[in-house]
């Protein structure tokens, strides 16, 4: 009896000191032209703010610094809210204050949402692939 009592310790120490399988976003690569011609709109802005909207989502809010592509009255300079995931693992949109941000976005129940999947270096040179 003993000897079970130590292997069931034994077992449950090394469960216990074993990390967790780590979940993690995967993203599916997307040519620059395929994603702004699937996008809503494409921008870069300034993440000035993250609202949390409940355990699991939150709206990104971004100081449009350039855009691309928008059919929604998307200007420089207007602040907009974007609607994702508050986890990374989730592909939730990165959280780094005052950073600048590319972003694809799409217009789903009447609000803007994104991705980390849909994020892309401010610098990218998106104009090549616009239609105006």
């Amino acid at each position: 009896m003993r000897r079970l009592a130590i292997v069931a310790a034994v077992v449950i120490v090394a469960a216990l000191a074993t990390p967790a399988s780590a979940a993690a976003c995967s993203c599916a690569p997307v040519e620059p032209k395929d994603a702004m011609r699937s996008a809503d709109a494409a921008i870069v802005g300034r993440l000035i703010e993250v609202v949390p909207r409940g355990d699991l989502a939150a709206d990104f809010r971004y100081r449009v610094q350039r855009v691309y592509k928008s059919d929604r009255g998307l200007t420089k300079g207007r602040i907009v809210a974007v609607r994702s995931n508050v986890q990374g693992a989730a592909c939730g949109l990165p959280s780094g204050d005052n950073r600048r941000y590319g972003l694809f976005l799409d217009r789903r129940e009447g609000r803007w949402t994104g991705n980390l999947c849909a994020v892309f270096e401010p610098k990218a040179g998106l104009s090549k692939y616009c239609d105006s």
